[in-house]
């Protein structure tokens, strides 16, 4: 094998399946872990807990800051020096819209810039950024005595943001190549598994974020899921939460409908490849588990359930974190065009 040193870019923990998928497809033979404990709820948590089955020369680890910009910038780019005497060959990232990724991307130019999956967020990447040559969309600060003061405070700390000219994408996704993007297939090999048996009696349903990210009400969402039940008559059906959702939510929704509520602290995929006999079917709305277990576990029926786009009314108008070209709305419509897409997946409307 010849020498390959890499550097992953990592926050949140189910970034850890495509790091392992990315060894060896790359014939990684060395590698360094940055991670950041920018994210919500016990994400920071469960990614340390991954990576202590992984064998990296070194991990840096990045704690969370606030407060004065000076400080959140140098928090990571610190580290930069010591990045840039590595030599990388290849440095993988998982999250295009933290600007501290892309700090770090954008100063290790001689190292090639390699994109693995953050989700669905690759599908709207791909749609409303690539396809146009443009890597990165960090909205203006409104603020300009803070954006002038970051733009220095970069400059004096040597940290690179102009975009690389290419990048690669390490997919489960089925996107085509474009000139200044190359497209490589994530197997997710690791994941995979056939499961010999099942539990014809229960559904697992994976809840979305859309109450937290105000696409729709408390009401509105536990409404819709009485609604999906009726769907399965018979069935039982356990609830996977969000890793957003509030503890009131679920809650609620433990109280008001006849769901039996799972909260994991590990990735839904590590559970089900763990479990001998796991639930059938796999439903949710456009959760990017869809596509994950429809490639990882064969055995078992996957579905998305495809209310009318107005369902999601709130999105059009709620935040689009680290994005300026398009709304939440447009977003969930290039998700569910693709699962339309993907044979993998049963779509039902509803």
């Amino acid at each position: 094998m010849s020498h390959c040193k890499a550097l992953f870019v990592v926050d949140t923990p189910a970034q850890i399946f495509n790091l392992k998928e990315a060894l060896d497809a790359y014939k990684v033979s060395d590698y360094d872990i940055i991670i950041c404990d920018c994210c919500r709820a016990d994400a920071y948590a469960q990614l340390r807990n991954q990576i202590s089955s992984l064998a990296p020369s070194n991990v840096i680890e990045v704690p969370r800051v606030e407060g004065d910009v000076r400080d959140r910038i140098a928090i990571y780019a610190q580290h930069l020096p010591w990045l840039k005497q590595q030599n990388y060959s290849l440095i993988f990232f998982s999250n295009i819209r933290q600007q501290w990724q892309r700090d770090i991307v954008c100063s290790l130019r001689s190292a090639k810039a390699v994109l693995m999956d953050d989700g669905n967020a690759t599908l709207m990447f791909y749609h409303f950024l690539f396809r146009h040559q443009q890597f990165f969309d960090f909205p203006v600060d409104s603020n300009q005595y803070r954006a002038n003061q970051a733009a220095e405070i970069r400059m004096q700390l040597e940290v690179d943001i102009q975009q690389p000219e290419m990048l690669e994408l390490f997919t489960i996704f089925n996107l085509e190549q474009l000139p200044w993007l190359s497209v490589r297939h994530n197997p997710l090999s690791e994941l995979k598994k056939i499961h010999n048996q099942l539990d014809e009696q229960h559904i697992l349903f994976l809840g979305i974020g859309a109450v937290e990210l105000k696409y729709m009400t408390p009401e509105s969402y536990i409404q819709l899921l009485r609604e999906s039940a009726e769907l399965f008559p018979d069935k039982k059906f356990i609830y996977q939460p969000h890793r957003i959702s509030s503890i009131e939510l679920v809650e609620r929704i433990a109280a008001e409908t006849n769901f039996t509520v799972m909260r994991l602290n590990k990735p839904v995929e590590e559970w089900l490849r763990e479990n001998e006999c796991p639930p059938a079917t796999v439903v949710s709305f456009f959760s990017m588990a869809l596509s994950t277990c429809a490639l990882c576990f064969p055995a078992l029926k996957v579905v998305s359930l495809a209310p009318k786009l107005d369902t999601w009314h709130g999105a059009m108008n709620s935040h689009v974190w680290n994005m300026t070209q398009c709304n939440n709305l447009q977003i969930i419509e290039v998700i569910m065009n693709y699962l339309r897409q993907d044979l993998r997946v049963e779509v039902i409307d509803i």
